[in-house]
């Protein structure tokens, strides 16, 4: 059945298409290659000021995503469904939380200039999860996010090949990536898309092949690309993976689940004992195994974040200042003028100047979106639901990985893919409730319905 999209529902399609598809300069995509989504990426992600010299300080991705969440807004109205306000009150957690630690900052002598630079994408968290709960509301637009997903992975996937074959001449030398950090988070979407299908589809031959063939294109880009925490997030999924699962399915998949679970932990073993790249998820496995002596920046970095968090360890340092420096750090300062106000650890860097406050909104956010997800999982009755609570669980493993090892946080396009998914399933959940309890009804009024027919 063919469904009417409105020119807003084409104009966010649009919208989320141009972010997965573009890149930021900012992350040193492909390297010393310029890419022509890197150099059309710099007028979407770069901010307005230093591309037209105009003094508001926002990229045209934030006032694009603001614009469609007050037009959401004005035109659909506040939604009265229960669990419209569930979203709402998960969506603004962290942001309160920040909000609050400004105030906090500036009464101990913190700088809002500063506070403003470390914060400005975090309010893009609320806007794509309450923009996410509206694609929810129309399955159709939510099948044609999950599409745009998928065919954006194949173009960067045939892209990124041409680089690593052709620019790069089959080898990344002393790169310790293929295109950036974010992507890898698209990526695994469009590979549990492609197995997901591959299931649904596993009663014919010639689409088997074909998804699987779109499965190992994206996953060859995927494995050069290597991003531990990516993997790690991958990992995380799988092992999520049978809690999520209907019961009739968990029966099916459990079996083979465990011994797969018995190979996947004897090959990585495997692997880490043969790995000399400590840069890999692998290798670093092996580098945790043994002992090291050097200490790495990640490691001096984590270790000024704690002594902060120690410091003031109810309210935190408060945002608009500098995180301390008890083992100093090397000056990166040329390529990243706030490495000690921004750290990589967007775990710690929210625990250090949000305080105990800021580590509770985030715990509470990853498990609400959690628990939602995979109710929705057990729930599913259509594959097109279950598909949705798969891709969910996949991306916000795949974000939470990424906050913990990385700068989550504050990556606008992975706000984005995180809100269009963990916010669409609020109201697929919503609906899967009230379908359930129809029939519930409808089950127990039959059952009556026989015993008076008996007894007569």
């Amino acid at each position: 059945m063919k469904h009417a999209f409105s020119i807003s529902d084409q104009i966010l399609a649009a919208f989320v298409g141009a972010a997965l598809l573009l890149d930021v300069p900012a992350s040193r995509v492909y390297y010393e290659h310029t890419a022509p989504t890197e150099i059309v990426g710099r007028y979407f992600f770069h901010g307005i000021k230093e591309l037209f010299d105009i003094p508001i300080p926002f990229t045209p991705f934030e006032i694009g995503s603001y614009l469609i969440l007050g037009f959401i807004l004005a035109t659909k109205g506040w939604q009265p469904a229960r669990y419209w306000r569930s979203l709402v009150f998960l969506a603004f957690l962290v942001p309160g939380v920040c909000a609050f630690a400004t105030v906090w900052g500036l009464l101990r002598g913190n700088t809002l200039d500063l506070a403003f630079t470390q914060l400005h994408f975090i309010p893009l968290l609320s806007a794509w999860l309450c923009i996410g709960y509206y694609v929810g509301t129309r399955p159709h637009l939510l099948g044609r996010v999950v599409r745009i997903l998928f065919v954006v992975c194949l173009i960067r996937a045939v892209y990124a090949l041409y680089v690593f074959l052709v620019v790069f001449g089959r080898t990344l030398g002393d790169r310790e990536y293929l295109i950036d950090h974010t992507v890898s988070i698209f990526l695994a979407g469009g590979m549990a898309y492609a197995a997901s299908q591959m299931w649904y589809q596993r009663h014919s031959t010639r689409r088997v092949l074909t998804y699987g063939g779109a499965f190992l294109l994206i996953a060859f880009p995927y494995l050069l690309n290597d991003r531990r925490a990516s993997f790690a997030g991958a990992i995380a999924a799988l092992l999520l993976l049978p809690w999520i699962l209907p019961q009739r399915l968990r029966k099916t998949v459990l079996k083979p689940y465990k011994w797969g679970l018995v190979l996947g932990v004897a090959l990585v073993s495997f692997l880490a004992v043969r790995s000399s790249n400590p840069h890999s998820l692998i290798g670093a496995l092996r580098t945790v195994a043994t002992v090291e002596t050097q200490l790495s920046y990640r490691d001096m970095e984590n270790y000024n974040l704690m002594v902060g968090m120690i410091d003031q360890p109810l309210l935190g340092l408060g945002f608009g200042t500098r995180f301390p420096t008890v083992i100093s750090l090397p000056d990166i300062s040329f390529a990243f003028e706030l490495f000690d106000a921004i750290p990589h650890n967007t775990v710690y860097f929210l625990w250090t100047f949000g305080g105990a406050l800021g580590i509770a909104a985030l715990t509470t956010l990853s498990s609400g979106l959690l628990m939602v997800i995979s109710r929705v999982g057990r729930l599913a009755i259509r594959k097109s639901e279950l598909l949705i609570s798969l891709l969910a669980l996949v991306i916000t493993c795949q974000w939470l990985m990424y906050v913990f090892f990385d700068m989550g946080l504050l990556e606008s396009r992975s706000l984005m893919i995180l809100g269009l998914f963990a916010g669409g399933v609020f109201p697929l959940y919503a609906r899967l409730i009230v379908e359930h309890r129809y029939a519930s009804q409808q089950g127990t009024e039959l059952v009556q319905k026989t015993r008076v027919t008996r007894s007569t």
